[in-house]
């Protein structure tokens, strides 16, 4: 009687509520619309659900088993390794209860897909990495590469698995999947941490470990959470009907081909990024001679500008590194201008911030885009009568009063 009088407050047509329309038999189900936002928010189904859960008895756990229950379906059992499922509508559960239990049935498979995905992510990356280190990193060090910039990784292929339907590469696809996990689950951020080169199943399974427990974590919160609740209740997971709609499972492979290119071109800029080397761009040239891999000009009206990578060596000189150009552009894909001018075109429009990219939490799956490769920017300019400025004594001074360490 209270899920009637529920009903008849919201105004929503009797029949919803019928396990058995006067059109079918008991053998039969009863007609439903699309699985899809639209039809949640057309049945609004937001107001029904929170108006069901303000009147319903609640425990301190196992809410939405009893939410389940209480529309006759008692084995609607939630959680990471367990599959509960809605049935067939009317049989038992009557419509519009049905449709909340499609979109819990659709939310525990994505959350039991994050946390596979999450060795998805481990796999993926610890087959980037070594092929970086043997490419760029011959003598890696592992106190120097921020945590955090694997913890990005992981972020994005999260990010990439769909909340319902078919996985998407569009940036705005990423940053809602991250947006709805931030707010379910506290996401490991690398603080303080780095990431180990030389022992990298080691880091990945410290961080496997992090996510999963958070995933867990978040997971058992939302099943125990009054449906109500503000922060964790089922309520707020399926406001908007973000999960009305048909789940489908995404393979490792799926996640791979989307991810694997920006990881690579990624972690070949960490690779460099921890051995020091930097783009070093000098205007008011009044020549160019000794173009090669590593060195670029461009004329620029009467005078020329200069982009070098280069990495310092014992004595303090700056060493042009032809051979990491030629690999990043005959095996990676990049151009020259990708290595040498793009680094410095990211640096000027992110206000002369080092290694700023403004890609949040995430990174783009589109392995072109601009600031994926970074590595910090030295700027120097040769004036009229051929000084070089800033004034300093060498690189390492003028460099350093950049922002780049060494």
């Amino acid at each position: 009687m209270r899920l009637v009088a529920v009903i008849a407050a919201l105004g929503i047509p009797p029949a919803f509520a019928s396990p058995l329309p006067q059109s079918s038999g008991s053998d039969k189900t009863c007609a439903t619309e699309a699985l899809t936002a639209d039809t949640w928010k057309k049945l609004g189904m937001d107001n029904w659900l929170l108006a069901y859960s303000q009147n319903m008895t609640q425990g301190d756990s196992n809410n939405v088993q009893l939410f389940a229950s209480s529309f006759g379906a008692p084995n609607f059992f939630c959680g990471l390794d367990s599959f509960c499922n809605a049935g067939q509508p009317c049989l038992p559960v009557p419509l519009p209860a049905w449709y909340a239990l499609v979109a819990m049935q659709n939310w525990n498979s994505y959350m039991n897909s994050i946390n596979t995905a999450v060795t998805f992510a481990s796999s993926i990356i610890s087959l980037v990495l070594p092929e970086i280190v043997t490419d760029f990193y011959p003598k890696p060090a592992d106190n120097v590469t921020p945590l955090k910039d694997a913890i990005r990784m992981f972020n994005t292929v999260l990010g990439a698995v769909p909340l319902t339907g078919a996985l998407s590469t569009a940036s705005s696809a990423i940053t809602g999947g991250l947006s709805f996990l931030s707010g379910q689950m506290k996401v490991p951020t690398g603080k303080d941490q780095f990431l180990a080169w030389t022992q990298i199943s080691s880091t990945m399974a410290t961080v496997v470990q992090e996510y999963q427990a958070a995933v867990a974590a978040s997971v058992q919160e939302t099943l125990d959470a009054n449906l109500a609740q503000a922060v964790g209740g089922m309520y707020v997971t399926l406001l908007d009907g973000q999960f009305l709609g048909v789940h489908r499972n995404v393979t490792q492979q799926d996640i791979q081909d989307s991810v694997i290119d920006t990881f690579k071109i990624r972690a070949a800029a960490l690779a460099l990024q921890a051995q020091k080397m930097f783009i070093y761009r000098v205007d008011g040239m009044p020549q160019c001679s000794g173009e090669s891999s590593g060195f670029r000009c461009v004329q620029d009206g009467d005078t020329w500008i200069g982009y070098s990578l280069l990495q310092l060596d014992g004595n303090g000189n700056g060493v042009i590194q032809n051979d990491a150009v030629d690999l990043l552009v005959n095996k990676y894909g990049l151009k020259q201008e990708d290595v040498l001018i793009a680094p410095t075109t990211c640096y000027e429009k992110n206000g002369k911030k080092q290694l700023t990219d403004g890609f949040g939490d995430s990174l783009p799956l589109d392995p072109k885009a601009e600031c994926l490769f970074m590595v910090p920017t030295c700027e120097a300019t040769v004036s009229s009568i051929g000084i070089v400025l800033p004034d300093a004594d060498g690189y390492e001074d003028r460099c350093g009063k950049q922002g780049i360490s060494f």
